[in-house]
């Protein structure tokens, strides 16, 4: 997954794309390729009691395990008020569970289980998604102003569930000519996001990124407490292997685009240093994570 980023890396060093030409892929990310990868996780697996019980399960263990981690992000000693600390929390919560989350599963679990677990990935990307809505915006920018009920209910994730889920509940199965075009543009997420990491990797000083305290912070939240946590949580409670599996694996991902796009957004534009640490948290996580998901996977 990470060769993807080569090749937007070279674009922007030999001047082939521009920085400012990030945008769109993010964009096309948002807009098309996530919401067909959240059709296409619910609809990958058929609807079972036994499911639909481990998806209950697995909306709330995700829930507490992000809400814990934020916990600790925000009792850990230092100025509560500084927009790096702030961002850095966010950060070490909210973590890439779709672009990079779905390969990882697919790979890595048997192909048995790889369905429902790629439709639990979807449960853990809803939770993300309301929790970054709610307590990360608040988190980032301080201000409860920023929580809007319409951005919570209206953003192009919830709008794929209220689609995706109805027809998970009834069974259904996209056509197959149509069934492939959602499948592809899904599947597009995992190439167009890291092309766009590799864009920013060449546009951002690489001594800013190594140098960035918070960015280091945030990464050992995101990398190494929060699957920790994760699996502490399973191996207390009698869940499938695959159902633990699936909840670890998903912990292990770097942070998510989110955090930067909120900061992009909603910070003030004097916050350049906020900013600069969510760029550089999403950057160095997922360099590390080539390191930390193949240790990390020992343990299961």
């Amino acid at each position: 997954m990470m060769a993807y980023a080569v090749p937007g890396f070279l674009f922007v060093k030999t001047k082939t794309l521009s920085p400012n030409q990030i945008a769109p892929f993010s964009k096309v990310l948002v807009y098309l390729c996530q919401p067909c990868l959240e059709v296409h996780a619910f609809l990958s697996a058929d609807c079972t009691p036994a499911l639909l019980q481990n998806m209950g399960w697995f909306f709330l263990l995700c829930t507490a395990v992000q809400l814990a981690v934020l916990g600790i992000a925000c009792l850990l000693p230092g100025d509560r008020k500084r927009v790096c600390r702030r961002v850095s929390g966010a950060a070490s919560t909210f973590g890439n569970v779709g672009f990079i989350g779905i390969p990882l599963l697919e790979a890595l679990l048997p192909s048995e289980v790889a369905s429902d677990a790629v439709a639990l990935s979807a449960v853990f990307a809803l939770s993300m998604n309301l929790l970054a809505w709610t307590a990360g915006l608040f988190l980032i920018t301080g201000e409860k102003k920023h929580i809007r009920v319409k951005g919570l209910l209206l953003n192009p994730a919830m709008l794929a569930f209220y689609v995706a889920f109805p027809l998970f509940l009834a069974g259904f199965k996209l056509p197959g000519a149509l069934e492939t075009t959602v499948s592809l543009a899904g599947k597009m997420s995992t190439p167009l996001c890291m092309i766009a990491l590799g864009m920013r990797l060449a546009a951002t000083p690489f001594k800013r990124i190594v140098t960035d305290g918070c960015a280091w912070l945030s990464c050992a939240g995101k990398l190494v407490v929060m699957p920790l946590l994760a699996l502490a949580f399973i191996k207390l409670l009698p869940f499938p292997w695959y159902f633990g599996a699936t909840l670890f694996l998903l912990s292990c991902c770097p942070t998510a685009a989110a955090v930067q796009n909120f900061s992009e957004i909603y910070l003030p534009s004097e916050e350049t240093a906020g900013k600069h640490t969510a760029a550089d948290a999403i950057l160095l996580s997922n360099l590390l994570c080539m390191l930390t998901i193949p240790l990390l996977v020992t343990l299961l």
